[in-house]
């Protein structure tokens, strides 16, 4: 327990970014420059992965410059006491960045252009060229940290969130058949799980996505990418799971199916197979409740009062049919 509190509280990017902080100090004050503009923007820079770290830096370079400029000129014309000056400053840096698509360093821009302002004087040239060397040294201090030091590896956070993604989606599955079987077409509270379901699976694919950057920028990690492939293999499963649990779980309103006994059973069964997956570790096939659903569609008429019907009974096999692929030995 004091362990997991310990990595909840200093995070990798938590020490990235204090690293990237004193290195961007560090370096500043040997060039007798103001840190503080550099620490703003190594602070910014610091990101999930090396590649958004790299990605957002290319753009908020530029945006700097860009408010530095209107900066400098502003203060020019109207000098260091007038509010146009700090007016013109910001409403000229968020419209250029926004034209440019540099939105991703506008507020940094707009920050540091406001805060040197002050400090300018008569000294127009110089402080242009010092926030150009700075906002430079904390972008590239920032991004070397991000690259080399503590690299993202997600795999636990993965392994967590698709677990309980699963648990979760298995265990609304089987609240959702008791619910049809006992004629609830309608559930608020399913709607709700689902949407945490959905969550869950969308947090997972942001996370994927991060680690598949970051071992974009680093050479002989085939073991990790293998980890990758299993991961989104899983991922992919739970979503296609999911979208089908979506169909049975919104219906058209007032809809009214009866499913006889024997249908009835067959699909408790499967639903507790599924239900069983997370506590027991495989999908214990049904063939026999399987095949009787596949009786009863085949009966049915998909353009008459059974439409509704035929489409539960459908996605009930179509998500029999991917676990039974997926726990396939």
């Amino acid at each position: 327990m004091r362990e997991k509190w310990y990595k909840n509280l200093i995070g990798a990017r938590t020490i990235k970014t204090g690293l990237a902080t004193f290195l961007t100090a560090w370096f500043c004050l040997l060039l007798h420059m103001n840190p503080i503009f550099a620490i703003l923007t190594a602070i910014v820079t610091i990101e999930p992965t090396a590649k958004a770290s790299l990605h957002k830096g290319y753009r908020r370079l530029p945006a700097t410059v860009i408010g530095v400029v209107f900066a400098v000129v502003f203060t020019y014309f109207f000098g260091d006491d007038s509010p146009f000056s700090y007016a013109l400053t910001a409403l000229c840096t968020i419209i250029v960045c926004t034209k440019f698509n540099l939105q991703v360093g506008t507020t940094v821009a707009t920050m540091t252009a406001l805060a040197m302002i002050p400090g300018i004087h008569d000294a127009f040239i110089y402080n242009f060229f010092s926030r150009f060397l700075t906002a430079i040294i904390g972008l590239v201090t920032a991004g070397l940290v991000n690259f080399m030091v503590l690299p993202p590896k997600y795999y636990a956070q993965l392994d967590s969130l698709i677990n309980k993604t699963e648990s979760q989606m298995y265990s609304l599955y089987s609240n959702r058949m008791q619910q049809l079987l006992i004629g609830k077409f309608k559930s608020d509270a399913s709607e709700r799980a689902l949407d945490k379901v959905i969550s869950l699976n969308n947090r997972v694919d942001t996370l994927l996505s991060y680690q598949k950057d970051e071992l974009g920028y680093h050479k002989h990690r085939d073991k990790e990418w293998i980890q990758v492939r299993r991961i989104t293999s899983r991922s992919h499963t739970n979503r296609l799971f999911i979208t089908h649990l979506s169909n049975i779980i919104y219906l058209p309103k007032n809809v009214q199916v009866v499913f006889n006994s024997e249908e009835r059973l067959a699909i408790l069964k499967i639903s507790q197979s599924i239900n069983n997956i997370f506590s027991t570790g495989h999908f214990e096939r049904e063939k026999p409740s399987a095949s009787v659903l596949k009786r009863s569609v085949k009966g049915l008429d998909e353009f008459d009062d059974n439409q509704i019907k035929s489409h539960i009974i459908y996605e009930i096999l179509l998500i029999y049919r991917i676990l039974d692929g997926l726990y396939a030995k």
